[in-house]
Order: structure tokens, then C-alpha cells, then sequence
């Protein structure tokens, strides 16, 4: 397997990508080019690690301009991509048909456009070099559904069939691409997905986004297509592929008392 040097990592700002950002960098030595659109987190991440090894550019994922202009300074500044983790993703808990349209829109730009986009460059660019690796920070949603995330769910097994069909294309390329498919995990996401329907404290807790992190770099080294980075998140996919009717029993007659149902019916009941 090729060295890795360097790094792209999309949606660096918080949670999973910015533990992904300073592992690589205090434990593999890498030099990582961090994306996302808060430039002021960007820039104190680069501030805690060894000067030179996080460059940053700040940007809106979802633009194809911007993509342009990510791929060339990558290209440019590190002297060529050895790894690009396409970490970034949003999400809007609610009822599919009650979702504004234009958040859809994004959703989808940010969590499958813009994947597609870089993974397709970042596949073209490792070809010519004789390897790399292609991450995509999928989700455990990306084999099941739940009520209040449809479009994120539809996303996430998108991604995952784009990842389980490139495998094939890429034999004997060098290059691997692989998704890891964490479950609730600690982080700004959800308070984002959840904006104005609820309290994020009321949500369930999720697993620390550093250990995540870490299962994803140690994979680095793996042959894994689909990895799931904890043991919740193994034992919720071998559930939704080994055993679905069980599943389906357990969405029949739980899922409509969850936390997240409870949250998002209680907000539309306020409002009738």
C-alpha cells in the first residue's frame, strides 16, 4: 500500500472531520488541506497542530465553483492527494412531505452531489498516481430508514452504493475507496438537523466523535468497503441485514414513540 502523506477532508470544522483533521496530523504525520465554511474554526484548528501541516479554505461544499477551486489547491499546495475523506454533511429532521424544498435541495447537494463531485476527481487524480484512498463519512442510515430523516437516509445509501460499485471499477487500480458507516454520533450535526423543533440536550447521546475518528484512521490500514467504526453501529447494520422483519417490529411499535417522532409531531401540533 502507498504511503499517505496527504489529506482532503471536507466538513473539518466540528465533530468527526475535525478529530479526523488532528489524528492524521499528530499521528500519521500527514499534511491535510481542511474544508468547511466556518473559516474562523478552520483557522484555530490549524492553530493547534505543528505549523504548515493543516492548510485551510474555507468554502461552501455544496457549490460546484467552489469545488473547482478546493480540487486545484489541493492539487497545488499539497503536490497531490494521497487521501480524500468526504466527510461533510447536513441534515433537516421532519416529516418529508411538511421540508422545504430548498432544504432538500441542499441536502442533497452537500451529502451526494458533492461526493460524487470529489470522489470522481480525487479517482482520476490516484489513477495516474498508482493509489490513494476515497473515504466517504457515510451513516449506518445508509442500510435502514428512520421516521424524520428520509432525504438523509436516501443520501447515505446512495453513497454507500456508489462505494460498494466503485470497488469493482477500481480492481487493480491501486486506488481504494471504502465508507464508514458510524451510528449517533456526539456532534453539532444534530442540533443543526434539529434547528427550531426541539432541544438538542433532549436527544439521545450519541458515541464521542473522537473515537469514531480514531476506528476510521486505523482503517486506513484495512480492506473494508463498508466499515462500521463501533460496535452500535455493527450490531444496528447486522439487525437491518440479517434480521428485517425484526427491525420492521421494532419501528412498528417504537418508532412512533421516539424521541425524534415526539419532538418533531409535538412542534407541528404547537403550530395547527
Amino acid at each position: 500500500m502507498n504511503m499517505l502523506r496527504t489529506a482532503v477532508v471536507t466538513g473539518a470544522s466540528a465533530g468527526i472531520g475535525r478529530e479526523l483533521v488532528r489524528i492524521l496530523v499528530r499521528e500519521r504525520g500527514m499534511t491535510v488541506l481542511a474544508t468547511a465554511r466556518r473559516e474562523d474554526r478552520l483557522t484555530s484548528l490549524a492553530a493547534e497542530l505543528p505549523a504548515g501541516r493543516v492548510q485551510v479554505l474555507a468554502g461552501d461544499i455544496a457549490c460546484p465553483l467552489f469545488r473547482d477551486r478546493l480540487w486545484n489547491h489541493a492539487e497545488r499546495v499539497l503536490g497531490g492527494v494521497d487521501c480524500l475523506f468526504n466527510n461533510a454533511g447536513v441534515g433537516d429532521y421532519g416529516v418529508l412531505v411538511d421540508q422545504d424544498p430548498a432544504v432538500i435541495d441542499q441536502e442533497i447537494a452537500v451529502n451526494l452531489t458533492a461526493v460524487v463531485d470529489l470522489t470522481r476527481r480525487a479517482v482520476g487524480h490516484m489513477r495516474l498516481r498508482g493509489g490513494g484512498q476515497v473515504v466517504q463519512v457515510s451513516s449506518v442510515l445508509g442500510f435502514m430508514g428512520i421516521p424524520g430523516a428520509a432525504v438523509y437516509a436516501a443520501t447515505k445509501h446512495a453513497v454507500n452504493g456508489l462505494t460498494s460499485s466503485l470497488q469493482y471499477e477500481l480492481h487493480g487500480t491501486g486506488v481504494r475507496v471504502w465508507a464508514a458507516c458510524p451510528g449517533r454520533t456526539e456532534s453539532e450535526f444534530r442540533a443543526s438537523a434539529l434547528g427550531s423543533k426541539g432541544n438538542p440536550a433532549d436527544l439521545p447521546r450519541g458515541e464521542p466523535a473522537e473515537r469514531v475518528a480514531r476506528a476510521i484512521v486505523r482503517q486506513l490500514d484495512g480492506r473494508k468497503v463498508l466499515f462500521m467504526p463501533t460496535a452500535k453501529a455493527w450490531l444496528t447494520v447486522v439487525l437491518a441485514r440479517r434480521f428485517p422483519e425484526l427491525l420492521d417490529w421494532i419501528m412498528a411499535r417504537w418508532a412512533p414513540g421516539s424521541h425524534l417522532h415526539v419532538i418533531v409531531q409535538t412542534k407541528q401540533n404547537t403550530n395547527m
